[in-house]
């Protein structure tokens, strides 16, 4: 029992930490805060304001909260239909993918608190061991995305959509709405955010790893 909760502490540590800062980055919120940046580009089709409500639809259908039906009979200010087909196929895509992340982190939860329980009460000092593995893991894979964005960020956005995107779906002219919404200063500086928001959270986990660790040992001391 003990080794099998172990294994299911390792792996569920590096997923929830991977899919935790979906939750800060998929939210209106987030996109309103990246427009009103100086630094971020403009769009050359969208008023600030008309930027931020077209953005909420999208990002209120991969949270659920609003229909396909919504995000297809979408219109600009000026009352054409937002996006292509092919834009709307693909919100469908990161849909898919989303959902399968945040289904990954709810699952990931339970085991990792089911697991927390068993190991904590006789065997801390193995709870402690599996979450820092779990941890160097997500570190190790943070590191080898951070060498790769920062080398060639086009390169390593091309990279990932193939993995997790079929080819060709993925790919819009500059005028279109994806890309006047999400140009690729924000994915530049959403990647780096995620990666902060990952290392932040393991930090945490390790701490609390060392604190178990420390009391497993007095604990146990004569």
């Amino acid at each position: 029992m003990y080794r099998l909760a172990r294994l299911l502490l390792l792996i569920s540590v590096p997923i929830i930490l991977v899919a935790t800062p979906l939750y800060v980055l998929i939210t209106p919120g987030y996109v309103h805060r990246a427009y009103a940046r100086p630094t971020f580009p403009p769009s050359t089709r969208f008023g600030q304001q008309e930027r931020q409500r077209l953005s909420d639809v999208l990002v209120n259908y991969l949270r659920g909260r609003a229909t396909l039906q919504e995000m297809q009979e979408l219109r600009t200010d000026a009352g054409q239909i937002a996006l292509r087909p092919s834009e709307v196929q693909h919100m469908v895509d990161v849909k898919q993918v989303t959902d399968g992340f945040f289904t990954a982190h709810v699952f990931a939860s339970v085991l990792a608190l089911a697991s927390s329980i068993v190991l904590l009460k006789r065997r801390p000092l193995a709870w402690a061991h599996s979450v820092r593995q779990g941890i160097w893991i997500v570190i190790g894979v943070i590191a080898v995305v951070a060498v790769a964005a920062a080398a060639d960020f086009d390169l390593f956005f091309t990279l990932f959509h193939r993995i997790f995107f079929q080819e060709g779906t993925w790919l819009f002219f500059y005028e279109d709405t994806l890309i006047q919404l999400y140009p690729l200063p924000f994915w530049i500086r959403a990647v780096a955010e995620i990666s902060i928001i990952i290392v932040v959270g393991g930090a945490i986990l390790y701490v609390a790893s060392r604190w178990v660790e420390e009391w497993a040992r007095r604990r146990d001391e004569p």
